[in-house]
Parts: structure tokens; sequence; C-alpha cells
């Protein structure tokens, strides 16, 4: 007879890119393993090393904890197929794993007195995750993957502006960096030393953020420095103007973002589009 564990698990899609192949002790905690068919079930189940597949969702009414784990456009059916049980929701929590989406899509669930939550893991080389939902459904979150790991809680609803902040760390900050390497390369700095300054430069930037925030913000357009600013478009613009372009429009939305009045830099503005239109 199968034992009860508090963890049951629908799945679908690359579990081998899930965290929860990641999850300490998982083996001990997970029962019900169920996918759309019995043998992809077992594939997962043994890939996981953990759990044991079902043929059917009744498998998981004994389970506390429901997993979701499985690609968006699967996600409706499986929530109506659950919602459709019977089960005594006000005792289950359900917790959506890897989801690009949040708990909100849970919500016949909740309707019917599920504690509903989201997990996923926080890009990086340590075990970090974002958990947002009732707070229950939280507590079950920590539950599952260890104590001692760090588990990041965000308001509900909120994922995509959780997203936007990380593109801002990472799909946008990356092109910066190539930016300044570009225009080092473009002065005649080999690559490797082009490289070498960058990260220098970014980590220094870093630091004084994470000691000083907003008020670690230095150099040239901080203190409108307008000749000088003036004079990196130019060089910039020989170079390529497309590098000149990115510079003067971070540089007037960055100011925007900083509390500052952008109007300084409006004299730039024709030398740099007339450079990029003559290419």
């Amino acid at each position: 007879m199968n034992r009860v564990a508090p963890f049951a698990l629908v799945a679908a899609g690359r579990i081998r890119d899930s965290f929860l192949t990641r999850v300490p002790r998982l083996a001990e905690r997970l029962g019900p393993v169920r996918s759309s068919s019995f043998r992809l079930a077992s594939r997962i189940s043994n890939f996981l090393g953990a759990g044991y597949s079902v043929e059917s969702l009744e498998a998981f009414e004994r389970s506390r904890v429901i997993l979701i784990a499985m690609p968006k456009p699967w996600l409706p059916v499986v929530v109506e197929q659950l919602a459709g049980t019977g089960f005594d929701w006000k005792s289950k929590s359900v917790l959506l794993c890897d989801s690009e989406l949040d708990s909100s899509v849970l919500h016949a669930l909740a309707r019917l007195g599920a504690s509903t939550g989201s997990i996923v893991a926080v890009p990086g080389p340590e075990a970090v995750y974002l958990v947002e939902g009732e707070r229950r459904a939280l507590r079950e979150a920590r539950t599952l993957v260890g104590d001692g790991t760090r588990v990041i809680p965000m308001a509900r609803g909120q994922r995509a502006l959780f997203e936007a902040g990380l593109s801002f760390a990472t799909s946008l900050a990356l092109p910066l960096l190539a930016a300044s390497a570009e225009s080092l390369r473009g002065c005649g700095v080999s690559q490797n030393d082009a490289q070498f300054l960058v990260e220098r430069l970014f980590q220094r930037t870093l630091r004084g953020y994470l000691k000083g925030g907003r008020k670690a913000w230095e150099g040239p357009l901080s203190v409108q420095d307008c000749d000088r600013v003036a004079r990196q478009v130019e060089a910039l613009a020989r170079v390529s103007p497309v590098l000149a372009s990115y510079f003067f429009e971070n540089a007037v939305l960055v100011s925007r973002v900083f509390k500052q009045d952008s109007a300084w830099l409006d004299p730039l503005a024709p030398a740099v589009y007339k450079e990029a239109s003559s290419q």
C-alpha cells in the first residue's frame, strides 16, 4: 500500500528544468504523481526519484499540498479537473511551480477554500525562491524547499512587476555592459582590457548602490555637466550613431527616473539623430 505523503504533484512538460529536481528530501515528502498518462507520470516520478505514479486525481485526496508544474496552456484544464474532484479544499494548499503566472490562475480552487500560492526559483548560483499567495500556502512553500533555504515572499498578483524588476537587472542590463565594452573597444582598448574594465566598473557601481542606494549615482549625468556629456555623445556618434542614440536616450530616461528635469539634454538631440539618420 502506498504511504501517505504531504505533497502530491500533477506535472507535464520539461520537468527536468524544474526546481523540484533540486529540492532536498523530496523523496520523503512526495506521494502521488499524475500526468497526462500513467506512463508519463511514471517517467516523471522516476526522473525525480520521488513519488509514485497514479491514474486518477482522486489519489490526491489525502495529500495536504498539491503541486502543479506544467506549461501555461494546460493549466485551465488541470485546475478545472481539480475543482471537480469534490475534495475538502479548506484543508489543502495548492502551489503553482515554475510558472510565469501567479496564483491568480488558481482562483477556482481558492473559491472552494484552498489556500493558493506560487513558487519559482530566482536565477543565480544559490537556491533562492520567490513565493506569493495566501499565508498557509507560503508556509507550505517554505516546507517544500527546506529549512535554511532563502525564501522571498511577495505581494499577491504582482508577479509581472517582479519579472520587470528581473529584466532591469538581466536582459536590460546586459546591453549596457555590451555598449560599455564596445565604446572602450572603439578607442583602441583590447577586448580583454575592455572586459576587465567593464567588470571592475559595474562591480563598483553595484557596491555603491548596495551601500548608498540612489545617493551613489555619480558622474557627469548626475551633476548635469552638459559640456562633458556632449563630448561623450559626439565621440560615440563618430564611432557608432546607434550607441550615441542609446547613450542619449538612456541619459534622458535615467534623469527622469532619478527625478531630474531632462531638459538640459535637449540641445544634444539634433546632433544625435542627425548622425543616426545619415547611416
